[in-house]
């Protein structure tokens, strides 16, 4: 059926700006690979600059050899999937980039090696750029995308199937324009009448799919209806989805592992292969390595800031500098969290009689273990709390094998039946002194937002995982966002 949609008369169509919007894909991918270039040239030429200041035993018309490096990490990328990168989780694209960058430059040693080409090269350029060329394209990746994502070319097109709840969940998610896939309007054949002012318009029925797909008004086709049928689904994707150079069919199975799933036939069915690394040796031997390393990193270098807040403690309020609270770990064991105290002493009794006192905080008590205004945190607590530093001391839980740099929040034992079933995934891991929940709005969240957090994250775990969360983490320290 060839037959145009009633929403072309829709303003977000019959402005044109539409069809302009035929080449954002490619308008996406010029870009994104521009900057990558330059990103990466500039870091290169810095490096060459650097050591050719400190030492010009090497002429820098030699590095103009290397100019096909740039090229092959430009083909890494793209045989990534990087380009136009839509729809990658940021962790998964920094471990493509990382990747990508290693095996080129490992290629080249290799090659320098095997020519003996070596010697006219300092190996100190390939270090910087190796390491430096990573984290500064994702740097600028990020902020290209807070730069663009609110014009209209930016985003490669998308229309929704569906108009359910978990319809509704994609345009939201897509809607900030990180994902680099823009929504452009939702396709129901049973569309509610109240409809959502935050979502994208229903544009009309099912049937008028092609009309979006043969005037190159989108390019994506999102299916999210999961009351239907396998066969409901085939038929809908055979009848009405041809055309379209995309279709993501989205199932309704939000907390299960979905970073590093994989496609596979069988048979000629479709599976999905849904990797489980907390079973894997080598992913959990390298983060508990990692978390032994870095904490005790953390301790020795951050020594002088531990005895003056230990001192801004003692001297702002009686009783001891740091606080130790059963908490729930690994297993199901229990263990001290440690914390420099934040609270004055008899906590408790404070908590019960403003309880008493206020009976309209005991429901956000009850729902979150915690007050916006708590009665009982000091003021440099309070200070303490708002930048995070009360829980650095943990960094020795985490030396301890107790806790780990990353993972699901720490719980007490009132909590566990909140979990409900989910405290048998949680206990899986050990708890960390950031994770998901606080880079995702922290305290701001519901109680059962968080556990969902928690879910995922145990979920999905890995690596580049963890490092996306630690380098979130600064950007919610710096921002305070959340936290009370």
């Amino acid at each position: 059926m060839s037959a145009k949609p009633h929403a072309i008369s829709s303003p977000a169509l019959a402005s044109g700006s539409a069809l302009a919007t035929s080449n954002s894909s490619l308008a996406i991918t010029m870009c994104v690979a521009a900057a990558d270039f330059l990103t990466l040239s500039a870091v290169f030429g810095l490096a060459v600059l650097w050591r050719h200041y400190l030492s010009p035993l090497y002429p820098l018309s030699s590095y103009f050899q290397l100019a096909p490096l740039m090229v092959m990490v430009m083909s890494a990328f793209f045989l990534q999937g990087l380009y136009p990168g839509v729809l990658l989780h940021p962790a998964e694209e920094m471990r493509r980039i990382f990747v990508s960058i290693t095996v080129v430059f490992l290629l080249m040693s290799c090659t320098t090696f095997l020519w003996r080409t070596g010697a006219e090269y300092s190996r100190s350029v390939f270090l910087v750029t190796w390491t430096g060329g990573a984290p500064m394209v994702l740097l600028v990746r990020y902020f290209m995308r807070r730069r663009f994502k609110g014009f209209e070319w930016w985003g490669v097109t998308a229309v929704v199937l569906g108009s359910g709840m978990a319809a509704q969940r994609v345009a939201r998610t897509l809607r900030d324009g990180r994902w680099g896939v823009k929504v452009i309007g939702m396709l129901s054949d049973d569309a509610p009448a109240a409809w959502p002012s935050d979502l994208p318009p229903v544009l009309g029925p099912i049937s008028s799919a092609p009309g979006f797909c043969k005037e190159r008004w989108a390019h994506y086709a999102i299916i999210a209806m999961p009351n239907r049928t396998a066969q409901e689904i085939r038929h809908l994707i055979q009848d009405w989805c041809y055309g379209f150079q995309h279709v993501l069919l989205m199932p309704d199975m939000p907390g299960i592992c979905s970073l590093g799933i994989a496609p596979r036939e069988v048979g000629g069915e479709v599976g999905f292969e849904m990797p489980q690394r907390l079973f894997q040796r080598v992913p959990s031997v390298a983060k508990r390595s990692l978390d032994f390393a870095f904490s005790l990193a953390g301790i020795v270098l951050l020594a002088p800031l531990f005895v003056v807040l230990a001192a801004a403690v003692k001297l702002s309020s009686k009783g001891p500098v740091c606080y130790g609270q059963v908490r729930y770990g690994k297993n199901g064991a229990m263990f001290k969290a440690w914390k420099f105290r934040s609270m004055v002493p008899h906590a408790e009794s404070i908590l019960a009689a403003h309880l008493a006192a206020h009976p309209e905080d005991l429901f956000e008590w009850q729902r979150d273990h915690k007050l916006k205004n708590d009665p009982r945190v000091t003021p440099i607590g309070r200070c303490l709390r708002r930048l995070s530093l009360d829980e650095l001391p943990q960094l020795f839980n985490v030396l301890a094998g107790q806790m780990s740099l990353v993972g699901p929040r720490p719980i007490v034992k009132d909590e566990i039946e909140k979990y409900g079933r989910r405290f048998g995934l949680y206990s899986r891991v050990r708890p960390g002194i950031t994770g998901l929940w606080q880079v995702s709005g922290r305290n701001n969240t519901t109680y059962e937002e968080r556990i969902a957090l928690d879910e995922y994250y145990v979920h999905n775990w890995s690596v580049w995982f963890d490092t996306y969360i630690l380098l979130r983490t600064v950007k919610t320290v710096f921002r305070r966002e959340g936290a009370y």
